[in-house]
């Protein structure tokens, strides 16, 4: 059975900042370099291919170390949901921050907290989804027309709107419910956004 392994990410928001701090603080907490994945991009992207690999290579057992949580997401919601997909499966979370400790019974009560916001989070996409689907359903009895979306769904109205919404830390499929676009053409203008 093979050991566990330790591996560490590191995020910085822009291209022109320095990985060298984050890299220095863990390793010498015991994280080899190599095993180090690192992203440098904004936050708000909702694509980190550096996370998006480590994430795809981690196994139960495994442990992430990162300098602060907030490395991991592009908002508080976004970081307990991530720190709580990987308690379910099994991954340890450790952060180098004071206050930010996810061992021991304090660490445990903020795990139950953050698989609890993330589970309301997940219930209340979908009552909005099932909301979205119900005004629908009532526009077509009422006899609009509703096959398919309106060409307009891109407008630079929208286009702004869902770029706004994505910056204050809001996910693709709660854009779409708030916004009424669809989540495909969510996700062509936030791929279409200029680089941070």
């Amino acid at each position: 059975m093979s050991s566990a392994k330790h591996y560490g990410y590191i995020r910085v928001s822009t291209a022109q900042q320095n990985l060298e701090r984050q890299v220095h603080a863990l390793t010498t907490a015991g994280i080899a370099e190599a095993d180090i994945f690192s992203d440098k991009i904004s936050g708000a992207r909702t694509r980190r291919p550096g996370l998006d690999d480590l994430l795809s290579r981690v196994r139960p057992g495994d442990s992430i170390t990162v300098v602060s949580l907030d490395r991991l997401g592009r908002s508080a919601l976004h970081v307990m949901q991530t720190v709580a997909d990987l308690e379910e499966r099994g991954i340890e979370i450790r952060s180098l921050k004071d206050g930010e400790n996810m061992g021991g019974a304090t660490g445990k009560l903020m795990r139950g907290l953050m698989a609890l916001v993330a589970e309301w989070e997940r219930e209340m996409n979908s009552e909005r989804v099932a909301e979205a689907r119900a005004a629908r359903a009532a526009r077509a009895r009422a006899g609009e027309q509703v096959a398919g979306r309106p060409r307009t769904a891109r407008s630079a109205a929208n286009v702004a709107r869902v770029r706004n919404l994505a910056a204050r830390g809001r996910g693709p499929s709660e854009i779409a419910a708030t916004t009424g676009i669809s989540r495909a053409t969510v996700y062509r203008i936030l791929a279409d956004a200029p680089s941070s």
